[in-house]
């Protein structure tokens, strides 16, 4: 009687399981699925964002760069440099081969995928701060990162370079609204001088 609950014990577990499968399939299958289920499991490799790919193409391209977004934990949110600004890169004086220099310029960078771009082309274009910036005569750059290539090709990571300068701005607002060239051109030349003024020695 023992022996019989025992036997019922084992038929209702794994361990009966297991011999089930072994008489049904066999002992080199059996083994098989065992040594499949124990293998230690591949970790995914993690994906890298937009911004740390915008990064390694800004040193590749010799710029020195660094990431201004910050979080904010009350919030729960990355904020980034006056609303737009993801990465700020450095283009470094250049001296040419005649022995003139082509002076450096800043950037300010946003990155995002490929999905997001037009996205956060009105998102740039919304900003005030953004036209500001480039007013002020900093470079501002939208950089989005896809996959393309051919079809039945591996797909490579591309990226996607869309520059704002105070003409995006123009084409964004209906005519009625726009300033006139004249005063575009004078608050330029104002700024100039202005510039000028703060530069020259005394």
């Amino acid at each position: 009687m023992v022996t019989a609950r025992i036997d019922k014990l084992i038929a209702a577990s794994s361990v009966g399981a297991g011999l089930r499968d072994i008489e049904e399939r066999g002992i080199e299958a059996h083994v098989a699925d065992l040594e499949q289920e124990m293998a230690p499991r591949k970790k995914r490799k993690a994906s890298t964002s937009p911004t740390q790919r915008t990064l390694a193409e800004c040193r590749r391209r010799g710029l020195i760069a660094q990431v201004v977004e910050r979080w904010n934990p009350h919030a729960k949110v990355r904020v980034d440099l006056f609303g737009v600004i993801d990465v700020l890169a450095i283009v470094p004086r250049v001296e040419t081969v005649h022995g003139q220099a082509i002076a450096g310029e800043i950037v300010g960078l946003q990155a995002c995928s490929g999905t997001d771009h037009a996205k956060r082309r009105a998102k740039i274009l919304a900003e005030p701060r953004a036209l500001a910036w480039v007013e002020a005569g900093g470079r501002l750059e939208l950089w989005s990162w896809s996959k393309r290539g051919d079809r039945g090709k591996q797909k490579r990571w591309t990226l996607r370079v869309e520059e704002f300068t105070a003409a995006s701005w123009e084409a964004e607002i209906p005519p009625a609204f726009r300033r006139p060239a004249i005063v575009r051109r004078c608050s330029a030349a104002g700024r100039r001088a202005q510039r000028s003024r703060v530069r020259s020695p005394r």
